[in-house]
């Protein structure tokens, strides 16, 4: 896999974990919501991928949500450092192609 197919693959999964994350947050409420998480696998041609969502197995009060708060403010900053990290690997990558083919003209 080439540069901007590894980033692509880590712009999709960071999408998909603050989707998840997002909805975590959202049904903090609901009652018996249980909070959910990506699950991601590093492919061997290099990037990753989102081999599924599963359940927080951590245990929610009688009647509550098991969303812990700090726990998606976190995970919700990781996604968007892994998305702007990902975003800059492109960003360089678009630059080095415009650079070469500067040389050659």
């Amino acid at each position: 896999m080439d540069v901007v197919g590894i980033a692509l693959s880590g712009l999709r999964a960071s999408s998909a974990g603050l989707a998840v994350q997002a909805n975590n947050v959202a049904n903090q409420q609901s009652d018996g919501f249980k909070a959910k998480r990506v699950d991601l696998v590093a492919e061997a041609s290099g990037g990753v991928r989102v081999s599924g969502v599963s359940e927080d197995p951590s245990p929610a009060g009688p009647g509550t949500s098991n969303v812990d708060l700090a726990t998606e403010t976190v995970q919700g900053m990781g996604f968007d450092l892994m998305y702007k990290a990902n975003l800059k690997v492109l960003k360089t990558a678009d630059e080095l192609t415009k650079a070469t083919l500067d040389l050659k003209a």
